[in-house]
């Protein structure tokens, strides 16, 4: 008797295990109707080491985002599979020119501006003991690659408010929304360049005009994933940068890099506007799993988010004003953040346990 109630305990874990599993990956079709304007967001897109071609999950995947009414795409980093100093300046280019052939150009020819932040696998910020970025060359490839395919027309409605630095460090506007992207290829590069990224901050809390505020780099401030919870994995300052965005009513921090859709916010007593820190799946290779048992299996993601054209009050975070839809790149279908686990036992640049809780838009 008591082998047929354990063989049929059992059986129902596993049924129920297997409903759960399905319900996530099939979930329900994205719901395509705006609320004001559209930022699709996507990130790391790369294949293996020194590959040109793209993962068939960014081909599908774009080719759905590109047709889904967007305004502006936003991506995380990780864009080619670099991050190998044998690589050929050649090589470099094909890689480069395949990534506009299959990811910018479809933005482009629909008057879509695609900008991004870059990864380490773009453009690595990693320095050698003397100080040098090791990988210069790739450097300077991603930003000719860049530099040339900002004077199509779907820039001009861009408004430039820093771009110096570009593609490393720039900042712009784009309708009521106001946009930092930092070289967060490496755990401390922003660090050296934190005076600017104040000025910046500075600069969109001074403008009315702008209703909302999103910074985006290609580490977290904090782990999501299994495997890359590690110190050189997460920014190094992330509990002084999150202090930093609340201080200046960041409403997202967007990263890539960890592999996993989680959105959320700190556990911390300094938590007083509430930034939320989206962590974007991946598109290309290697998605992950989450920092909790329960979490459901590794998926391959791709977000839209809508923000509303009347937001009242841009000093006080609403969550009704946005919407955020997290999609998988091959079927479309959506994997609502509800079916993710609650919280996640994180850590902080500097190795610290850090509590993560999920918030759903």
């Amino acid at each position: 008797m008591h082998n047929t109630l354990s063989h049929r305990w059992t059986a129902f874990v596993s049924l129920l295990f297997v409903l759960l599993t399905e319900c996530f990956t099939t979930s329900v079709s994205f719901a395509g109707e705006k609320i004001g304007s559209r930022i699709c967001l996507l990130s790391d897109l790369n294949g293996p080491y020194g590959s040109i071609a793209l993962p068939s999950g960014v081909h599908s995947g774009v080719a759905r985002l590109a047709q889904m009414n967007c305004d502006l795409a936003l991506a995380a980093g990780d864009l080619v599979a670099g991050q190998d100093t044998s690589l050929s300046n050649e090589r470099l280019q094909s890689m480069w020119n395949e990534w506009e052939r299959v990811v910018a150009d479809p933005f482009l020819s629909r008057g879509v501006p695609i900008l991004s932040a870059l990864g380490n696998h773009d453009a690595s910020a990693e320095r050698s003991s003397s100080g040098g970025f090791v990988f210069a060359r790739e450097r300077m490839a991603a930003a000719s690659a860049w530099n040339a395919i900002l004077g199509k027309s779907a820039y001009s409605s861009v408004e430039w408010l820093s771009r110096e630095q570009f593609p490393f460090f720039y900042a712009f506007k784009f309708k009521s929304a106001g946009v930092i992207v930092f070289d967060g290829s490496s755990a401390g590069e922003v660090s050296r360049n934190r005076v600017w990224l104040e000025r910046q901050l500075d600069i969109l809390a001074s403008d009315a005009a702008v209703k909302t505020r999103i910074v985006i780099g290609h580490l977290p401030l904090f782990a999501v994933a299994k495997g890359r919870e590690t110190v050189g994995n997460i920014l190094f300052d992330s509990v002084e940068l999150y202090q930093l965005f609340n201080r200046y009513r960041v409403d997202f921090y967007v990263s890539g890099h960890h592999h996993a859709f989680y959105p959320a916010r700190p556990a911390l007593q300094y938590n007083d506007y509430g930034t939320v820190l989206l962590s974007l799946g991946a598109m290309g290779d290697g998605p992950r799993k989450l920092l909790n048992p329960s979490a459901p299996p590794a998926r391959h993601s791709m977000s839209v988010l809508d923000i509303s054209q009347s937001i009242l009050d841009p000093d006080f975070f609403a969550p009704q004003n946005f919407n955020l839809q997290t999609l998988s790149p091959f079927d479309g279908l959506l994997q609502p953040s509800t079916l993710l686990p609650e919280r996640l036992e994180s850590f902080d640049g500097r190795g610290r346990p850090v509590d993560l809780r999920r918030i759903d838009l």
